[in-house]
């Protein structure tokens, strides 16, 4: 399963946001992009069950992460 999670990071934080989580268990990109989001991690686990887990628990304890949006990714059969 991937996902996409767009994160909103908090002035001067940015640096430090990237560090944290481009180490991230089933973190497998980390882009700082432009628009209303600050950053872009790809996300790859086993299941929806992972996924939910590392936001939850990793991303949600980041200090300086405002919000984040997460877009799991969906197979069309």
């Amino acid at each position: 399963m991937k996902a996409f999670v767009l994160i909103k990071v908090e002035p001067g934080k940015l640096r430090d946001v990237l560090d944290r989580i481009s180490g991230m268990r089933a973190v497998s990109e980390v882009y700082c992009v432009t628009g209303p989001d600050d950053i872009i991690a790809v996300l790859d686990s086993e299941d929806a069950r992972g996924i939910s887990e590392v936001v939850i628990s990793g991303l949600h304890g980041v200090e300086g992460i405002k919000a984040t949006d997460t877009r799991m990714v969906v197979e069309i059969p």
